[in-house]
This record gives structure tokens, sequence and C-alpha cells, in this order.
């Protein structure tokens, strides 16, 4: 009996030797990393059909700024997941869209490095209708669209039909630290004209960089 506790003593110094080897670095709790924006559209209404439900979250702008335009971007559900969705082959015939969806006004705060980065989907392509705008002077309106200066960004975007979302990869927001930005996703088409493709937004973020 005694060896058998002695063997276990034996056993239990050994492996608080082996623990004691350990560094520090090895218990450090990693860094958490601030994220300024996330939106996966979950909390919206998804549509079904020709049903369409708009995206109208807190804080967030929709709008399809031609006169004869009345869609707007809208949920829709794919194998239970949620995401913004826009085509122009739905809205009446000689029609134009040009529809703006835009996060809300994003302090950068100055002291931090900043990313951003979102997700795509094109189907039934016909041509690139989707273009991604950012700005310091957006004031949240439909009629401030006009007014607002834009910067366009290059994002990664399908350049064909894709059947899986395709990331944005991520795109550095270091130049405007310190100010307030919003960024919208411009879908520019036309039915007559047949640019029609169907364009899905997902799982936008803007969040610090490492």
């Amino acid at each position: 009996m005694k060896k058998y506790i002695k063997q276990i003593f034996l056993f239990t110094a050994l492996a608080a030797s082996v623990v004691s080897c350990d560094t520090e670095s090895e218990f450090d709790i990693p860094q958490i990393k601030e994220v300024l924006l996330f939106e996966g559209f979950e909390s919206t209404i998804a549509g079904s059909g020709t049903t369409e439900n708009a995206i109208a979250l807190t804080g967030w702008s929709n709008f399809n700024v031609n006169p004869a335009g009345t869609r707007k971007w809208h949920s829709r559900s794919f194998s239970n997941n949620k995401y913004a969705d826009f085509s122009s082959f739905f809205s009446a015939a000689g029609s134009s869209d040009e529809v703006w969806l835009i996060t809300p006004k994003v302090n950068l705060t100055a002291s931090k490095d900043w990313l951003f980065n979102f997700q795509s989907k094109a189907r039934s392509w016909t041509g690139k209708n989707l273009s991604v705008f950012i700005s310091e002077n957006y004031d949240g309106t439909q009629a401030g669209i006009a007014t607002a200066t834009w910067v366009e960004l290059n994002p990664i975007l399908p350049t064909a039909q894709v059947d899986d979302f395709v990331g944005s990869g991520d795109i550095d927001l270091n130049a405007y630290k310190g100010k307030d930005i919003s960024i919208a996703f411009k879908y520019v088409g036309n039915k007559t004209a047949g640019t029609t493709t169907t364009f899905q937004l997902d799982n936008i973020k803007i969040f610090e960089n490492n």
C-alpha cells in the first residue's frame, strides 16, 4: 500500500514539474479585438417568392434614388442563412434602379487600426452591377446621397455567377482613422437593358486590425 502511495506521489510531483516549465506566455489571455459593426441580416424578415421585405435596420439607409424605382435591397433566406438581395430583373419594364444600402455612421477611433470586409454572391450573371463606396459626410437621408462625397473602394467581387459567397478581402480603413464614416453598397441595373445580375450581401464587418 505504501509503495502504491509513493508511486502516486512521484507521478504528481513529476506532473507539477512539467507544468512549472511552461512559460507565462502560454497562459496569456488573447487580446480582444474591437468590432465596430457586424451585420449578418439574421434579424431581418426574409421574403419568399415574389414577396419582398425591404431591409429596415436601425441606423441603416436603404433607398432607390431613381424616381420610378420603388424596389429596395431586401432580405432573403437560403439554407437557414439570411442576406441582403437585389436584382433589377423583378423591376418594372422600362424603369432603372440605383439602390443604395448604407451602413450606420461609425467612428474609427484614432488610436487603433481598422479593417472592413464582407461577403457577396452573384446569380443570373449579366454584368457587374455592384459598387462599394465610403463617405465621411453622408447625413443618413435619401437627399444626402447626392450631396455626400463618395470614394469608391476596391473589394473583391464576383465576376461571374457563383454558388457560394465570396470574401471581399480585408480593406484597410486607416486613412479614415479618427473620422466618422459610412459604407455604401450601390446597385445599378435596368430590366429593359438586361443589366439584372442578382447580387447578395452578407456578414458586413468593420473591426480592429491585429
